[in-house]
């Protein structure tokens, strides 16, 4: 997702922040500085009472949609009111009941991390996804297209974490 793209959510983020607030906490929360995150690979979303920051995940965005969003910025907009009133904000009993009576819906979404690495074999083209990088990348070779290391089917790397795509070469260490 492009940068433009992800501006665009956070001036939505906002307008969703002023609407919950008006429409399910009477405006009792302060307002708080919203943003995207890229790298929060497993969370839906935190709140930095200190900074007065609630971050929503980016991945739980593309995996899930804007309803997700929705809950997520409602449940930490229920932290942020709790802890305004100097209540415990944990996920208590009392969180709980607050997080509902607001009409948030209590449900544990599954969001994957996009994988830093991908590699991908040059026969089948069979990509393969991966969190680290692959220490001696020249001794892998594609399991479906030969169960023992065939040098035929050595595994390049197509895309790194720092890169959208690498030049789809075979290289020859």
């Amino acid at each position: 997702m492009q940068d433009d793209e992800v501006d665009v959510l956070t001036g939505k983020l906002y307008k969703e922040f002023e609407r919950l607030n008006r429409e399910r906490f009477e405006g009792e929360i302060k307002p708080y500085k919203l943003r995207f995150s890229r790298y929060s690979a497993r969370t839906h979303g935190r709140i930095t009472y200190c900074r007065g920051e609630i971050m929503i995940s980016l991945n739980m965005y593309e995996q899930h949609g804007w309803d997700a969003v929705t809950q997520t910025l409602l449940h930490e907009m229920t932290h942020a009111l709790l802890h305004q009133r100097g209540s415990q904000n944990r996920h208590s009993k009392i969180f709980w009941r607050e997080f509902e009576a607001r009409g948030g819906v209590r449900q544990r979404l599954d969001v994957k991390p996009r994988a830093a690495y991908v590699y991908a074999c040059p026969t089948c083209g069979v990509e393969i996804e991966r969190m680290r990088k692959i220490k001696r990348p020249w001794m892998h070779s594609c399991i479906r297209c030969d169960k023992n290391y065939n040098p035929r089917h050595r595994l390049y790397l197509k895309r790194d974490k720092h890169q959208n795509s690498i030049k789809e070469t075979k290289t020859t260490e």
